[in-house]
């Protein structure tokens, strides 16, 4: 869980530094307004480096998709999104969380701290169906201000459980968006 320790405090210190960052003649800035988006991502369930305990099965690397709505309305610069992530051994997870949009040119990095519950299926064993998803994406956006890019997550109960096995994510991404949530 260190690893996923060390992506939490890079997200909750993104999420923080963001509004203090928009004030800044640098370039860099924290999205206020524009549209919501649906996020659409495919890449592999349990990519990395984060092993169960002894006896558990669904170690494996899986293909998966992640589907992700993020609203339009911020309050600093802090929106709220919901989504769900599905690998092919029937494993899930149901999230709600809050992300920012920090910009530079037309580079979006996009951290997430999310919350939800996972269902097993026949995949990894993360001990608890209550988790806490960590992701942090960095896209292009594209003129017509769809992004494409790639995105890193963590999924892991944060020891509120015996065990904390944890699962790495990397996916590929395309975010559109939806003129119906537009706040500009």
């Amino acid at each position: 869980m260190k690893n996923g320790k060390g992506i939490l405090a890079g997200v909750l210190g993104l999420l923080a530094a963001g509004p203090a960052w928009a004030e800044e003649k640098t370039g860099l800035h924290v999205i206020q307004g524009g549209p919501a988006y649906f996020n659409a991502g495919i890449g592999a369930f349990n990519a990395a480096g984060v092993e169960p305990g002894p006896g558990h099965r669904g170690n494996a690397t899986l293909p998966e998709i992640d589907l992700e709505y993020q609203s339009a309305s911020k309050l600093f610069g802090i929106g709220a999104l919901w989504g769900i992530v599905a690998n092919t051994n029937g494993g899930f997870m149901g999230y709600t969380g809050f992300y920012s949009d920090v910009a530079w040119d037309h580079w979006v990095l996009t951290p997430v701290l999310g919350m939800g519950g996972y269902n097993q299926g026949r995949g990894k064993y993360l001990d608890g169906t209550f988790q806490f998803r960590l992701e942090l994406s960095l896209a292009y956006q594209l003129a017509d201000q769809s992004r494409l890019g790639i995105k890193i997550a963590h999924i892991s109960n944060a020891y509120i459980a015996n065990e904390d096995p944890g699962e790495d994510e990397v996916l590929l991404t395309y975010a559109l968006p939806l003129s119906f949530g537009d706040h500009s």
